[in-house]
């Protein structure tokens, strides 16, 4: 992901621009810093899905301080510091945003989960009371544009029980096809960058040329990638999120005595093995690193078969897991790299901003040829459709993607 710390910084915005004021109007303001790994607990789940024509909200409690902040000029500007304890409200159709956010030393950064909004205040703890009278609360809630707050706590929002909801397709917008045909073939190119990167680019594996074992292998664990990453149907949010304590324990494991988890790739990856490391901010490599290796176990085959010290790619991370060390770990362990503006990326394919190097990102095809995707900061899927062109730009350009030996996608 982002080389060595980022993950979304590209080209210049991998620049950490030093200011000396913190956005207009916020002189007041202490600022603090979020982690990356805030959460918030559910006190009404709400009703309704985000198909309903009236959706209700979600209210939810604050488990420590968090910023609500606004956007101006493409940069999520604070707006008022929120005490742990204080109420909110999501709608459950809520809409999320990857923007730059300034920091309390007046710095210009970029949050992994990115943010959602618009989020309602609808109470602060007594001893705040003084500082957030109604009428300042009434205020902030109609604050041109929403409120924002950090995608962080949307594991909560999205909790561990039931089934993410299948996406229905939206139509291409703007930003959408500024990179992207109606059809999901891109508009720009990374084949140079990418060919020279994987000389065995393009060079499917005829399934009949495996012997019995290796193509029963492969087939098991696409099977299992796509399961956990298909939003074409509902799926078992199990496959992503998992209760903290669990989580916490299968990453230590892992990394002790090479247990491998079933289930709950998000929980493990993004709240617990990128924080515990020190890269919360940077966590779609170790994410999707997560999802390779419960595919395999869930399959029934040792990801160390085919990742491990002797082929150089390990696929554990002392630091940080940069998306140029997963992309050619995968390529190291005989998994194909397609050129996506000349083939498909299927459902379950490791998708790839540009050719898989660092700076960049990292997720999957969560259906409908990648224009539907999954990735640490949309868990639940994200329809590329109705994301901006900037966004696009930065994080969702698919130069190239992988797949196991013998999954051939189809040519645009």
């Amino acid at each position: 992901m982002l080389a060595p710390r980022s993950l979304f910084n590209l080209g210049t915005l991998s620049l950490v621009l030093a200011l000396t004021a913190c956005g207009p109007g916020n002189e007041s303001l202490t600022a603090i810093d979020e982690s990356g790994d805030e959460t918030a607990s559910i006190i009404d789940p709400g009703t309704g899905t985000a198909t309903d024509e009236v959706s209700t909200a979600q209210k939810l409690l604050l488990n420590q301080a968090m910023s609500v902040r606004y956007e101006s000029n493409s940069i999520l500007e604070n707006k008022a510091e929120l005490p742990a304890g204080t109420q909110i409200e999501v709608p459950t159709d809520y809409s999320s945003k990857n923007l730059d956010y300034r920091d309390s030393n007046g710095k210009i950064v970029r949050s992994s989960t990115g943010f959602i909004y618009p989020i309602k205040i609808v109470s602060v703890p007594s001893a705040f009371a003084s500082q957030f009278p109604q009428s300042k609360i009434d205020t902030l809630n109609k604050t041109s544009g929403g409120l924002f707050i950090f995608a962080s706590i949307v594991g909560n929002l999205q909790g561990v029980e039931g089934s993410f909801a299948a996406i229905t397709p939206a139509s291409p917008g703007a930003g959408f096809l500024a990179n992207y045909q109606t059809s999901g073939k891109p508009k720009f190119s990374y084949t140079t960058s990418s060919t020279k990167r994987f000389p065995k680019i393009n060079k499917g594996v005829d399934p009949a040329s495996l012997s019995a074992a290796d193509r029963a292998k492969w087939n098991a664990i696409y099977a299992e990638l796509r399961k956990a990453a298909n939003r074409e149907v509902a799926t078992p949010k199990s496959y992503l999120m998992i209760d903290s304590a669990t989580a916490k324990q299968a990453s230590l494991d892992y990394e002790k005595i090479s247990k491998v988890a079933t289930n709950g790739a998000w929980s493990i990856a993004v709240q617990q093995t990128a924080v515990r490391h020190g890269f919360s901010n940077v966590p779609c490599a170790e994410f999707q690193s997560e999802l390779v290796r419960e595919a395999y176990q869930r399959a029934g085959y040792r990801v160390s078969d085919d990742f491990n010290s002797t082929k150089g790619n390990k696929l554990i991370w002392s630091s940080t897991a940069a998306v140029v060390n997963f992309s050619m770990a995968l390529y190291k362990a005989g998994w194909i790299a397609w050129d996506g503006t000349k083939y498909k990326p299927m459902t379950g394919a490791l998708l790839m901003n540009g050719s898989g190097i660092s700076p960049g990102h990292t997720y999957i095809s969560g259906s409908d040829d990648g224009m539907i995707i999954v990735d640490n900061g949309a868990p639940q899927g994200r329809d590329l459709r109705k994301t901006s062109q900037s966004i696009i730009d930065m994080m969702f350009e698919t130069g190239v993607f992988f797949l196991p030996p013998g999954i051939n996608p189809p040519t645009w």
